[in-house]
C-alpha cells in the first residue's frame, strides 16, 4: 500500500449460496485517490464483492469502508458510497434535472444540487431533456452525476462503460480522472482491457471467487517479465488480457 489513505480494507472475505463459495478468502486493501480496475470473467465475484461492500448481502470475513465497519454500521457505511449500477432505473419520461431531483430526496441529499452535478458530468444543455432521448453515453453521465449527489469518497461503477462506444468511453474515462484526481477512490468493474493504462492505478482480478492479482500500475510494470496470470474475461482471450496488462 502507498502512502495514501486507506479507504476500503477487505479481509479474508467469504460468501456462500448454498455449497456454493462465491468469495472464497479474498483481501484486498484500496487508497484513497484510486481508480481501481476490478477484473474477472463473468461469475468470478466482481458483483457479488459490490454487494458485501455495500452491506446489502451477508458475508463472512470483514470490510471497512473509511475505517467503518460494514457488519457494525452498514448504513454509515453506504453514506460513502456512490453506487452506479450496470443498467441505471429511469424514467424515461423524466428529465435529467427531474431525475437527480428525485434521487437527492430518495437518499435525504439536497436537490438544489441538480444544476452543479449536470454541470459536473457535462449534461447543462440537456438538463430539461427526457431520459428517453439520451444518448447511452448521457445516460451513464447521468447515472454517475446520481452516484455523486451524497458526495461520496468512493464510488463502486459496475460496468459503466459496457454498453458505450469508443467515444463514450471516453468520455466518461475522462470524468472518472477528474474524480480521482479530487480524492475519490473509484472501482471499476470492466472487462474493457485495452484501455487500461490510461485511466488505472490499480488492477484487482478475482477468478473463480477467489483474488488472482492485485497489484498496481507501478508494479505490473517492474514485473511484467515475471508471473502470468491468465483469466479469461467475459469472452477476451487470456492472452489478449495479458497483452494489455504487459503494455501499462
Amino acid at each position: 500500500m502507498n502512502d495514501k489513505a486507506v479507504m476500503v480494507t477487505v479481509s479474508n472475505l467469504t460468501k456462500r449460496y448454498g455449497s456454493v463459495r462465491a468469495l472464497d478468502g479474498v483481501s484486498f486493501t484500496l487508497g484513497g485517490g484510486e481508480i481501481v480496475a476490478l477484473l474477472g470473467p463473468n461469475g468470478a465475484g466482481k458483483t457479488t464483492t459490490f454487494k458485501c461492500i455495500l452491506g446489502v448481502t451477508g458475508f463472512d470475513g470483514n470490510i471497512e469502508v473509511a475505517g467503518i465497519s460494514v457488519k457494525e454500521n452498514g448504513k454509515a457505511v453506504r453514506r460513502q458510497i456512490g453506487y452506479l449500477p450496470q443498467t441505471p432505473a429511469f424514467e424515461s419520461g423524466d428529465s435529467c434535472e427531474k431525475v437527480l431531483e428525485f434521487f437527492a430526496e430518495l437518499k435525504g441529499g439536497d436537490p438544489a444540487r441538480a444544476g452543479q452535478l449536470l454541470e459536473r458530468v457535462h449534461l447543462t444543455e440537456q438538463r430539461t431533456m427526457p431520459v428517453g432521448q439520451l444518448s447511452g453515453g448521457m445516460r451513464q453521465r447521468l447515472a454517475l452525476a446520481a452516484a455523486l449527489l451524497s458526495d461520496p469518497p468512493l464510488l463502486l461503477l459496475d460496468e459503466p462503460t459496457a454498453n458505450l462506444d469508443l467515444e463514450s468511453r471516453r468520455e466518461f474515462h475522462d470524468l472518472l480522472v477528474e474524480l480521482r484526481d479530487e480524492g475519490r477512490t473509484i472501482v471499476l468493474s470492466t472487462h474493457f482491457v485495452d484501455s487500461l493504462s490510461e485511466i488505472t492505478d490499480r488492477v484487482v482480478v478475482l477468478q473463480q471467487g477467489k483474488l488472482a492479482l492485485n497489484a498496481t500500475i507501478e508494479e505490473l510494470e517492474a514485473q511484467k517479465q515475471g508471473r502470468r496470470i491468465m483469466v479469461n474475461l467475459n469472452g477476451t482471450e487470456p492472452g489478449i488480457l495479458m497483452e494489455a496488462l504487459h503494455r501499462l
